[in-house]
């Protein structure tokens, strides 16, 4: 799922997430449209959001937050020119609010084999994109429409995100709470923050145990055992490959403070290599492979493509405890992995569906009580549960407002996903509206409520029904639905990395230059095939997975890398065509050639090489590539299978690589792992207009010194600031160029003035 917020305000690609959010999430707090509740404790789908300045005069637009199709849309009735028609006007209750409204179907995937359908909802816009119509597609970022106003200030959205039930337990991975404590999270849907949960009476050491040794010996006392049950978890900021090392309760709240491993991502192949060898040194039963390793370290577990680790391989990893902090094993007999896939409640994530009654008003005791859980915190659970007595809920409710202005109340409740009748529904409107009349406290004003006179709520009633919209955008939903915070669906979904269909084609350019005689280059269409593509998306997404090739700028430059090498994924296998490396020559994704990188990666997989052939095969490689640097053989002198002996096993193991999809995938992550291309893919593009002369004009491309070290390192084994003769460059740099678009949220590449622009000089997106 590829997915950004309803307005992107410029920022650099590196910059922290949750610093990006924050800058283009602009809501307001309690009483100005927070989720999920309004300033009368009645329910609130979605968030206010203010339009962001995009410069001294002009405000950003709305914008799709992820591909779909149109669903609904209503054009924003125009405000009257007059005060006194303003006032008359339904629209103009207590201020003018726009009611322009779009409404987007997004169908996309968040794992392997879980689709998930979700709607967004933009409503208050004061002007319309042209040309959005009903079941026409939509794409991420396209422009939507102009904020407008509610209640008399200017350019603000109400923003929703919902989904039905169905799609609820494929979004959240269940359909109630709680979340099963017993077995492990998704492997499905793995992404983000990695949790290792302990149990009670886990044991932490003051010095780093063997680390291939699960049971410490018993002289070696533990500086802490756990009281309760912790959870660590692991999480990738991309900033220098750092991974922080969190302590949680199970309530949420933080031990001590998170460690950093610096550069700890970066090293993390490396790292499995030296385990696995160690296991092999220490004479471990059935040694663990550097593939396996390197998931335990990454994801917490082998999530596919090895078996499972026994108990007795650790996992080790410094983290804190109460007062301290200490080595723990992570792969210890009964712990338990999740992912920030899994929705897990210690970060905060609560399924509320619970509320008795269908007004619009919350009577959901679950949520009242994460509101009061500090006051109500002696009482117990049944009592509040059946509190039923008219005079205590609304108490209850006047106690909970009163805690609403705390913005750390608000940060606990945006975890909250909630079920309730949709505030847009017409035909009840009356009804679940009808206890504004019941109470008038002395405080009471046109819209502070409660409470309304009946004057006041015939125009309420106006007002609403000219808002409404439910009956007519007939979205097959029922009106009684969940109801996700905006902003944290959005920064949850983020992390995902995981490509659907549409968004894979999408990151082919649709024409690619390639050298032609006489400094001149040829400028041809490039044709992709979606069955080809759908065939490996799902073994490339979960290697990726695998190798933490999941953020906007690795993906960018692993796949354009990879599309080049592969023709556009039409040739897995390189044609053997009397290359000096042929038979070895290059298959999988990033074209693995040379008998010492399928070698190194089937060690890498636990693959067993007979050393007597690894011996031959190193040594006529070394000859090889000395006889063709030294021009004392022709290119084509292969290394041939009949000379060197090589057993038919190690052919077809060779030959599966660019036929296996599976090994053709883990081949190309495998490869980018160990050359450590994540540093160079890391850096914030710098994007340089290029040219070069196609038909006798100049064309321009775009050059980028990050991508062009990731390049040649995957091209020839090692980074380059002297990326010209790389194999493609050009290409490679136009499939980066399209990536950007893509992934990024507001790339920029300078135009003829050396202006930035958010996309590319003459670029046309491929829409499947």
């Amino acid at each position: 799922m590829l997915i950004s917020p309803p307005f992107l305000s410029q920022s650099a690609a590196t910059t922290p997430d949750e610093d990006f959010l924050a800058m283009t999430l602009l809501d307001q707090g309690f009483g100005q449209g927070a989720f999920p509740l309004g300033h009368d404790m009645s329910w609130h789908g979605g968030l206010h959001l203010r339009a962001p300045k995009r410069d001294a005069k002009t405000y950003e637009p709305v914008r799709a937050i992820a591909d779909g199709t149109v669903a609904y849309v209503r054009q924003p009735k125009a405000k009257p020119d007059k005060p006194e028609a303003v006032e008359a006007d339904p629209l103009g209750y207590n201020g003018w609010t726009d009611n322009g409204c779009v409404i987007i179907e997004h169908t996309t995937e968040i794992g392997e084999g879980l689709s998930v359908t979700f709607y967004s909802i933009m409503l208050h816009l004061k002007q319309l994109a042209p040309d959005l119509a009903k079941g026409e597609k939509i794409w991420r970022k396209d422009e939507v429409g102009e904020a407008g106003c509610i209640d008399g200030v200017d350019h603000q959205i109400h923003f929703e995100i919902i989904c039905d039930d169905a799609q609820l337990a494929n979004l959240v991975g269940r359909a109630a709470d709680p979340l099963d404590p017993q077995a492990d999270g998704r492997s499905t849907a793995l992404f983000g923050e990695v949790y290792v949960a302990l149990p009670a009476g886990t044991p932490f050491y003051a010095e780093a145990p063997d680390a291939t040794v699960a049971h410490v010996p018993s002289p070696i006392a533990p500086v802490h055992a756990t009281q309760e049950d912790y959870l660590i978890g692991l999480r990738c900021t991309h900033v220098q490959g750092d991974v922080l090392v969190t302590t949680y309760r199970k309530d949420g709240s933080v031990v001590g403070e998170p460690l950093r491993e610096a550069g700890a991502d970066h090293a993390l192949y490396d790292r499995a290599i030296a385990l696995a060898a160690a296991h092999r040194a220490a004479g471990t039963a059935d040694p663990p492979s550097a593939s396996a390793l390197q998931q335990l370290l990454r994801l917490g577990r082998v999530a596919d493509g090895q078996p499972p680790l026994a108990t007795d391989v650790p996992h080790w990893r410094k983290a804190a405890y109460p007062g301290g902090q200490g080595w723990v094993n992570l792969h210890a007999p009964g712990v338990r992995v999740f992912s920030d896939a899994d929705w897990p409640p210690w970060r905060g994530w609560r399924l509320i569906g619970d509320d008795r009654d269908l007004d619009s008003r919350c009577h959901a005791d679950t949520l009242l009580q994460l509101i009061l859980q500090d006051d109500e915190a002696d009482q117990p659970l049944a009592q509040l549960s059946a509190a039923t007595d008219v005079d205590h809920q609304a108490k209850r409710l006047r106690q909970a407002q009163s805690r609403m202005s705390d913005p750390a109340m608000l940060e606990r409740l945006s975890g909250v996903i909630a079920k309730f009748t949709t505030e847009w529904s017409a035909s009840d409107l009356t009804r679940r509206w009808q206890w504004l009349t019941q109470e008038t406290p002395p405080e009471a004003g046109p819209l502070a409520g409660p409470y309304l006179t009946e004057e006041d709520f015939a125009r309420f009633q106006a007002h609403g029904q000219a808002l409404c919209f439910w009956e007519e955008a007939k979205l097959g939903l029922d009106a009684r639905h969940w109801h996700f915070h905006p902003a944290a669906f959005i920064g949850l979904f983020r992390r995902c990395g995981w490509l659907s269909h549409e968004e894979m084609l999408q990151l082919f350019p649709r024409t690619a230059m390639r050298p032609a005689a006489h400094q001149q280059y040829v400028s041809e269409a490039i044709i992709v095939s979606p069955r080809t593509v759908e065939n490996y998306r799902v073994a490339l997404n979960k290697a990726c997975r695998r190798h933490g090739i999941d953020t906007p700028l690795r993906m960018a430059a692993f796949y354009a890398n990879a599309m080049q090498e592969t023709q556009w994924f039409l040739r897995i296998t390189e044609r053997p065509s009397g290359q000096r490396y042929t038979p070895w020559n290059g298959r999988g994704f990033l074209q693995l050639t040379w008998p010492s990188n399928y070698i190194k990666y089937w060690r890498y997989m636990g693959k067993p090489v007979d050393e007597d052939l690894s011996s031959r095969l190193l040594t006529a490689q070394t000859q090889v590539a000395y006889r063709h640097a030294h021009h004392l053989m022709p290119e084509n002198e292969p290394l041939t299978d009949e000379s060197l002996r090589v057993p038919k096993e190690i052919q077809d193991r060779r030959d599966a690589v660019g036929t296996q999809k599976d090994e053709s995938a883990e081949s190309a992550c495998a490869y980018w792992a160990w050359s450590h291309a994540a540093i160079h893919a890391d850096t914030e593009p710098v994007n340089l207009r290029a040219f070069k002369t196609v038909d006798g004009q100049s064309k321009v491309y775009y050059t980028c010194q990050g991508m062009g070290c990731v390049a040649a390192t995957v091209n020839v084994g090692q980074p380059s600031a002297n990326y010209a003769h790389i194999n493609g460059i050009v290409a490679r740099f136009q499939a980066y160029t399209t990536g950007q678009v893509v992934l990024l949220d507001t790339p920029m590449f300078p135009d003829a003035q050396g202006q930035p622009q958010p996309l590319p000089e003459n670029y046309q997106p491929r829409r499947p």
